[in-house]
């Protein structure tokens, strides 16, 4: 590749412009959620593409999305010549979903066993033995394979969608004393796989789905009472950002963009798409000057525009009906942050915590809430 001279990146608040790694759990909505983007950003299906890899297929109830699917690596290196080379004749393609990564790391590990086995003497059978064993296989596939194909598309402009699955895992980091580790929900992926992800795209978005609990007991054997547990209602969150137990993040700068986005409507694009560009927007700088001065008359006139407020600190804390109430919300997110200052599960007081309490997102009732809290003030 040719040296290119330095010059100044401008950052466009524009959803298009970014490469997004999208992990969920089941049924979280992912390809619809794309297909909806795509709907609401440009009003025409064929402007974004989802590509089925593997063994994925499930887009037979998807109305208006303009799919394809891939076999094999081959496959995938002729969509992406055709991509490249007819944008603007055959196709105006903005936004390429990939559906899952899962099948096309597969597909990305075949591929490295077939250029091993064409010069080795001993041929593997598997990617565990590949160029040695010991994890060069997998290695190999990331970094020669994976990483190039993304980076490819990515500088000829498009915007990329990396659809996976999450599983809760065990995180050791290096130098931890703890030996146990502590558990986070993050890809299902192999750590190669899922470095390559984490490192070549913007940002990582982490959905689940907080069900709250009921639980009644019945009569079994034997007189014995029989525990079971009964979802009342669900709440599907997309995280942009990680906490103690959810693997999520990005680039976007600090304070850019929440926590995570409640998805309570059948549509979320129109706001899941403004979250997204206000993002972008917010993580441009310009500190010149001329700028500075700008900020701040503009700063001055909405205060002085703005009616003076009694000043009020509700806490945790929230009018309802007159009463004042304590917001099971608000105790839910102050318990992952108290959680998260603590060092998460390698706390032993944390540990404990999440041990006898539960993972305090899926706690259900305010009293629950200040139990967890009472916990870990102890």
């Amino acid at each position: 590749m040719a040296w290119q001279k330095p010059e100044v990146n401008r950052i466009t608040a524009d959803i298009n412009t970014l490469s997004i790694y999208l992990r969920s759990v089941k049924k979280f909505g992912k390809t619809t959620l794309f297909r909806d983007v795509i709907m609401e950003k440009y009003g025409d299906p064929t402007r974004g593409l989802l590509v089925e890899c593997g063994a994925e297929v499930g887009t037979a109830l998807l109305d208006n999305l303009n799919r394809t699917h891939v076999d094999t690596y081959q496959d995938l290196v002729d969509l992406g010549n055709w991509l490249i080379t007819e944008k603007g004749k055959e196709h105006n393609i903005e936004i390429v979903a990939f559906d899952t990564v899962d099948e096309l790391v597969l597909m990305a590990d075949k591929e490295t066993i077939a250029r091993y086995n064409k010069d080795a003497q001993k041929k593997c059978k598997s990617i565990k033995g590949a160029f040695g064993g010991f994890g060069a296989g997998s290695q190999y596939s990331a970094n020669d394979i994976i990483k190039p194909y993304f980076a490819t598309l990515k500088k000829a402009g498009f915007g990329i969608w990396a659809i996976a699955h999450t599983s809760m895992k065990t995180i050791k980091n290096k130098g931890d004393i703890d030996e146990d580790g502590y558990q986070m929900l993050t890809s299902n992926l192999e750590k190669n796989a899922e470095s390559a992800f984490g490192d070549i795209f913007d940002v990582t978005l982490t959905g689940v789905i907080d069900r709250n609990m009921n639980t009644k007991y019945k009569e079994g054997f034997n007189g014995k009472k029989i525990k079971e547990n009964f979802v009342t209602d669900e709440v599907r969150k997309l995280y942009f950002r990680g906490t103690s137990v959810i693997d999520a993040g990005g680039r976007f700068a600090d304070g850019s963009v929440p926590e995570y986005l409640v998805f309570d409507k059948r549509n979320m694009a129109p706001e899941f798409i403004e979250t997204v560009e206000e993002g972008i927007e917010k993580s441009k700088t310009d500190f010149s000057p001329v700028n500075k001065k700008i900020k701040a008359t503009e700063k001055e006139e909405i205060k002085s525009e703005e009616e003076p407020e009694e000043a009020t600190d509700l806490g945790l804390f929230g009018e309802e009906d007159g009463n004042i109430t304590p917001d099971l919300t608000l105790l839910k997110k102050q318990i992952v942050e108290k959680c998260k200052e603590m060092g998460g599960t390698k706390n032993a007081t944390v540990k404990a915590a999440v041990a006898e309490l539960g993972n305090p997102n899926n706690l259900s009732t305010v009293e629950d809430a200040q139990k967890y809290l009472e916990f870990l003030n102890k």
